[in-house]
């Protein structure tokens, strides 16, 4: 069925309210869908639409939304230029709006970090985090994933910047956060497989393999459990994870995460 966004052009500002609110919830479970039917084009189509129309009607929050929705997509399709630029765009929207002391504003400057991280501009995106981080941590209650979300990004910027304790400190945070939250163990998985980066980077792969080896057993365990749901974000996290189990020689385990998604 084709929905507006497929035929419609964004109003025309003249033809709007002043302050008109775009459906942020439903417009992000649109989205969601499309990402959960593999219709990528459709659903960039789909932000970009509601960029558009949160621009013309003066939407402020919806547009700082739309636009750490369009970064994040662009960033996860390997679409780094562009990404980059509408994360710098996005950073100057958020002051010019008057936003930085708001969640909306902090998830939109974390979002441009992680996109800064993807870039390898791991300063920008530390300093990107830094910000978000003291305004997630006094609006956030303390076991809000979202929080959990940060730590976790921050720590591997802190990371590629050798800042190893600050950044384990992070993990840790993040770790007490994540479990029992929804896709707390895909999420958990992920940050016991950065540990195990980390201690690498810190140690050495011969000083670190205990502990290596503890990291990557935990994230198998939770990347196999049959509780988790195996969805298109399942698919997308051990797409991203199998590449540790290659890298640290563990390729049965790699072979199996493979063969649950399709890869051979």
């Amino acid at each position: 069925m084709l929905n507006k966004e497929d035929y419609e052009e964004p109003r025309c500002v003249l033809c709007m309210n002043p302050k008109s609110r775009i459906p942020v919830d439903r417009v992000l479970e649109k989205y969601d869908s499309y990402i959960e039917d593999k219709e990528y084009e459709r659903a960039e189509s789909h932000i970009r639409y509601w960029l558009e129309e949160a621009k013309v009607g003066g939407d402020e929050a919806g547009e700082l939304t739309m636009l750490s929705e369009l970064m994040g997509h662009l960033r996860k399709n390997g679409i780094i230029d562009e990404a980059v630029s509408v994360a710098s765009s996005t950073i100057a929207k958020v002051d010019k709006f008057g936003f930085s002391d708001t969640i909306t504003g902090a998830t939109a400057i974390l979002n441009a970090g992680t996109v800064y991280r993807a870039a390898g501009k791991n300063a920008d995106s530390a300093a990107c985090y830094e910000k978000a981080e003291k305004v997630y941590e006094k609006e956030l209650d303390e076991k809000d994933d979202r929080l959990g979300g940060l730590y976790n990004n921050f720590a591997s910027a802190l990371t590629e910047l050798g800042e190893y304790e600050k950044a384990e400190e992070k993990y840790l945070k993040a770790l007490k956060i994540m479990d029992g939250t929804k896709n707390g163990k895909l999420e958990c998985a992920i940050t016991y497989l950065n540990l195990a980066d980390l201690y690498e980077k810190r140690d050495g792969s011969e000083k670190a393999e205990s502990h290596i080896d503890e990291m990557l057993e935990k994230a198998y365990n939770l990347l196999t459990d049959d509780s988790v749901e195996k969805n298109a974000y399942y698919e997308f996290v051990l797409d991203k994870c199998i590449p540790a189990y290659d890298h640290f020689g563990q390729f049965i385990r790699s072979a199996e995460l493979k063969s649950r998604i399709g890869i051979k």
